[in-house]
C-alpha cells in the first residue's frame, strides 16, 4: 500500500489539476458533440450512409494534417510553458511568435496537400462513386480552413500552457454554435440558402473557424490579463530558440505524423475494402470521440503541470508529479470506459444504422471502452515525456508498438479476412495487443528519469 501511495494525490493537486482539465475536456466534449451532430446531418442526407462514408473518408487526409498542426502547437506550448513557469513573459511572446510562423507555413502545405492528394485518399477508402463524390465535394471547401485552424491551435495551445484554458474554450463554443447552425442552413438548403449537401459541411465549418480564430485573436492582443499582448510588438526571435525548437519540434512534428498516419492506415487495413465494415468503423470513431476527451484533458494537464515545475528548476515535484498523474490517468480512463459501456448502445441508434453495422459498431465500442485505461495511461506517460523535451523516446513509446505490431498485424488479417473468415472485430481486437506492450515501455522510459530537463536555461 505504501507504494501506491505515490499515485494518489491531495485535495491541493486534484482542485489545480481540475481547473486544468476540466475545461480543456469541456472544450473537447463540445468539439465531439458537434462533430456528432455534423455527422448526424450528413448522415441523414440523402436517406443513404452515402454521404456519412465520404465525408469521414475525406477527414483521413483532414486527420493528418490535424496532427501536424497539434505536433507544432504542442512544441510551441514546451517552451511557453516552460517560460511560464520561469516567469519570463517576453520568451514566452517569442516562443508564441515563432509558433504562429510555423502554423502559417503547415497550414498553407496542408492547403496544397489536399489539393495534390485529396481525392485519391477517399479512393482508397471508399468503392462507391457515389460515396467518392460526397467526399469531392467536401474537400473542394475544407482546404480553406487549414491555415486557420492551425492558427487557432497555436493560440489555444499558448493559452492552456500559461494556464488560461478558458479562453480557447469560449472561442471553441462560440465557433460550434455557428458551425451546427450553417451545417442544418447549408446542408439541407434551409432559410434560404442553397442546399450543398457535404460541401456545406465543409463551407460550414471554415465560417465557424474565421469567428473561433477572431475571439481568440482579440483576447490575445486586447484581454485585459492577456499574457501574449505584446506578441506582435516585437519581431526578434533568437537563433538560440529557433534552433531548440526545431531540436525538439522535428521529432514531435514527425512523431504526430507518422502517428496519424498509421492511424489513417490501420483504418483503411481493418475496413478493407468493404463499405459496410468502414461504415460500422466511422461510427464507433464518432461515439468513442464523446468519451476520448478524458485524452485531452489529461494529456494537456499532464503538459503544463510538469512542464511549469520543470521550468521552476524543481524536479522534484516535477517527478512527484508524474507518478500522480499516472494514478489520475487509471482512475479516470476506467471510469470513463464504464460509461462508455453503458452509454454507447444508445448513442449508436441514432445514427439509425442497418443491424448488422450497428451490431458491429456495438462491438467495436465494447473494445475501445475496455481499453480506454490503457489508452489514458500511455497518453498521460506520452506527455510526460514530451513536456521535459524528451522527444526522442516519446516518438519511439508512441510509434515503434504501432508500426511493429498493430500495423503489421492489421494489414496481414485484413489483406486475408474474407479467404480466413475474418471480421473487423477480430482484426481490431488483436491488433491492440501493442496498446499492452506499450505500458511497458512507457515505464521503463519513465523510470530513466531523462525528460527531467529545464529548457529556460540559457534561453
Amino acid at each position: 500500500m505504501v507504494g501506491l501511495k505515490k499515485f494518489i494525490g491531495d485535495k491541493t493537486f486534484y482542485k489545480s489539476v481540475f481547473v486544468i482539465i476540466i475545461p480543456i475536456m469541456i472544450q473537447q466534449l463540445f468539439l465531439s458533440i458537434a462533430g456528432y451532430i455534423d455527422n448526424l446531418m450528413i448522415n441523414s442526407y440523402g436517406g443513404t450512409a452515402e454521404a456519412y462514408n465520404g465525408v469521414n473518408a475525406a477527414n483521413r487526409l483532414m486527420f493528418v494534417c490535424n496532427f501536424i498542426w497539434l505536433g507544432a502547437s504542442a512544441t510551441a506550448s514546451i517552451f511557453i510553458s516552460q517560460f511560464f513557469g520561469a516567469n519570463d513573459k517576453e520568451k514566452s511572446n517569442e516562443a508564441l511568435r515563432l509558433g504562429l510562423i510555423v502554423a502559417g507555413i503547415f497550414g498553407v502545405l496542408s492547403f496544397l496537400a489536399i489539393i495534390l492528394f485529396g481525392n485519391s485518399v477517399v479512393d482508397s477508402y471508399i468503392q462507391s462513386p457515389i460515396s467518392r463524390q460526397y467526399g469531392y465535394d467536401y474537400l473542394e471547401y475544407i482546404k480553406y480552413g487549414t491555415l486557420l485552424t492551425a492558427i487557432i491551435m497555436m493560440i489555444g495551445g499558448a493559452f492552456r500552457s500559461v494556464k488560461k484554458p478558458g479562453i480557447a474554450l469560449i472561442a471553441a463554443i462560440c465557433g460550434i454554435i455557428v458551425n451546427v447552425c450553417l451545417n442544418y442552413c447549408l446542408i439541407f438548403g434551409h432559410f434560404g440558402l442553397p442546399e450543398m449537401g457535404a460541401g456545406g459541411a465543409a463551407l460550414a465549418t471554415v465560417i465557424s473557424r474565421v469567428v473561433e480564430l477572431a475571439i481568440n485573436v482579440i483576447y490575445m492582443l486586447f484581454g485585459k490579463d492577456s499574457f501574449f499582448k505584446d506578441v506582435f510588438k516585437k519581431t526578434h526571435i533568437s537563433k538560440a530558440l529557433v534552433i531548440d525548437y526545431t531540436k525538439r519540434g522535428i521529432p514531435l512534428i514527425c512523431n504526430e505524423i507518422m502517428w496519424s498516419m498509421g492511424m489513417v492506415l490501420l483504418a483503411l487495413f481493418y475496413t478493407y475494402k468493404n463499405d459496410l465494415w468502414y461504415n460500422a468503423f466511422g461510427y464507433s470513431q464518432n461515439v468513442s470521440e464523446l468519451f476520448n476527451i478524458v485524452f485531452a484533458g489529461l494529456g494537456n494537464g499532464t503538459a503544463v503541470f510538469i512542464g511549469a515545475s520543470l521550468g521552476k528548476g524543481d524536479f522534484d515535484q516535477a517527478l512527484k508529479d508524474s507518478y500522480r498523474f499516472k494514478g489520475l490517468s487509471i482512475m479516470m480512463g476506467v471510469m470513463v470506459g464504464v460509461f462508455m459501456l453503458v452509454l454507447s448502445p444508445i448513442i449508436v441508434n441514432l445514427f439509425n444504422p442497418i443491424p448488422e453495422v450497428r451490431e458491429l459498431t456495438i462491438q467495436l465500442l465494447i473494445i475501445n471502452g475496455v481499453f480506454l485505461g490503457v489508452y489514458c495511461y500511455n497518453s498521460v506517460c506520452f506527455f510526460i515525456l514530451r513536456a521535459g523535451g524528451d522527444s526522442i523516446r516519446a516518438f519511439i513509446l508512441d510509434q515503434s508498438p504501432t508500426y511493429l505490431l498493430s500495423l503489421p498485424i492489421a494489414i496481414v488479417l485484413g489483406l486475408n479476412a474474407q479467404k480466413w473468415g475474418l471480421n473487423i472485430v477480430m482484426i481490431l481486437l488483436v491488433s491492440h495487443i501493442a496498446d499492452i506492450i506499450k505500458i511497458f515501455i512507457s515505464n521503463m522510459f519513465i523510470s530513466q528519469k531523462k525528460w527531467l530537463h529545464n529548457l529556460t536555461l540559457g534561453k
